[in-house]
């Protein structure tokens, strides 16, 4: 097994009802896009362990089985380290504690109407939780470490304060944390004071604040939204409840992300939008004039592209736009901007690029060599015109529009061609 294969991941389902095994798989299959592996009992269980391990990420085991009754599956799974979720047919006291002794990620009961919808939500919430990071703010290290244990059970990526100073230096240092627990008796400064400060540089919709505290004093939790939290939680609180409300803030702090994201998004193609490109285009602009970076324009248009339409219709076309898409999506980093300009014609907003002609080349040969189907018989190839530019102007639209002219004169000189112009023949081009 290849290190690609096993960051690629898998989810193993394990129960012995072929019909809950068959209706959860096709579930779960339905909101990830990894493979999903199905086994009815522990021997089978134990197959798969044995071939996939170190690819599952997820696992939802059934707590009884018929050659493991006593949550065996259970145990196996959670022994290589296996984010799990446990299924069972009825919770009682006495399951509930059985079950809650053990480090599993959530619990679902069968008859449940809605229980197919929790295990989506909960195999979701632990792939989404892998990614984040959570601040721990607490003096005591017997209660961060409880919090921690916790957390961890979740998948979360934890980071521990014993002070409000420790928490700022965290937060200055990791920006990718996405939520910070605090309680309201830290050293050096109570909770909603680091609150507060917390507020004063970081939007609710980047970062969530959940301040906890065993006061009595209902006016403390009062105080805590005031400061600038989302949410209070009062010791001492159940973990099902601790975890819900850890969940829903980092839910909300997704659904932000993904309604930004489909705002700088172009519908067709998944690309940044045009918007998009002069927002983040302009701030990776100022750092190339700063001298911290160097910076590669390039307008890539698709030749023929009226023809295209003209002879195999619009869905054809769209289907030659998102395939140029594609391919530019992959020839380039995440660190560089990749927009659809409008129509049959892109841009690339590229940093740290020391060969622009022959990366551009590259991805010229490469869109050349793609074939479309169209049906059974016919399929569609087409070429690209690409113009650019790593000549620093005055702004960035002076740049695009240089880029620009380099893909009117590869237009002009025959297309399917790359044509570079820099500061020295920058003038020449604009005569």
């Amino acid at each position: 097994m290849t290190s690609s294969e096993a960051e690629a991941g898998r989810i193993l389902i394990v129960d012995d009802s072929a019909t809950i095994g068959r209706v959860v798989t096709q579930a779960v299959s339905s909101v990830v896009d990894l493979p999903v592996d199905y086994a009815r009992s522990l021997t089978e269980c134990e197959q798969l362990l044995s071939e996939h391990h170190h690819q599952y990420r997820v696992a939802v085991v059934d707590l009884s089985l018929p050659d493991a009754p006593d949550g065996e599956a259970v145990d196996m799974v959670l022994s290589f380290g296996i984010a799990t979720i446990v299924l069972t047919g009825s919770l009682d006291s006495e399951t509930h504690d059985r079950i809650s002794a053990k480090p599993i990620v959530d619990y679902v009961t069968k008859q449940h109407p809605g229980s197919i919808a929790i295990v989506q939500k909960s195999v979701l919430h632990t792939l989404r939780n892998m990614t984040c990071k959570v601040l721990i703010v607490d003096g005591s290290s017997s209660f961060r470490t409880y919090i921690k244990t916790i957390l961890l059970t979740q998948r979360l990526q934890v980071v521990e304060a014993d002070s409000s100073e420790a928490a700022l230096h965290a937060i200055d240092q990791q920006q990718d944390i996405s939520v910070v627990i605090t309680d309201y008796d830290i050293p050096d400064m109570d909770g909603i004071s680091l609150c507060m400060k917390l507020r004063s540089n970081h939007a609710s919709t980047k970062l969530a604040i959940i301040g906890v505290t065993g006061s009595k004093d209902g006016f403390v939790g009062v105080r805590f939204f005031k400061a600038g939290a989302d949410d209070i939680m009062r010791k001492p609180f159940l973990v099902e409840e601790f975890t819900s409300r850890v969940n829903a803030r980092l839910d909300y702090l997704e659904s932000l992300r993904t309604i930004q994201d489909q705002a700088h998004r172009d519908y067709l193609t998944k690309l940044y939008n045009r918007r998009y490109l002069f927002e983040a285009g302009n701030i990776l602009f100022s750092s190339a004039k700063r001298g911290h970076i160097q910076l590669l324009i390039a307008m890539v248009d698709i030749d023929f592209f009226k023809r295209i339409n003209d002879t195999y219709g619009h869905d054809v076309g769209d289907l030659a736009i998102v395939a140029v898409s594609r391919t530019l999506a992959k020839e380039f980093r995440t660190t560089d901007i990749v927009a659809r300009m409008g129509g049959e014609e892109f841009c690339i907003v590229s940093v740290n690029n020391d060969s622009p002609v022959e990366i551009m080349e590259r991805l010229r040969r490469h869109i050349a060599a793609l074939e479309i189907p169209i049906n059974d018989k016919e399929s569609l190839s087409m070429t690209v015109s690409i113009g650019v530019t790593n000549t620093l102007c005055d702004t960035l639209d002076d740049m695009i529009n240089l880029a620009d002219q380099a893909l009117y004169k590869a237009k002009h000189g025959g297309r399917n061609q790359v044509v570079l112009i820099q500061a020295d023949n920058a003038s020449a081009a604009r005569a």
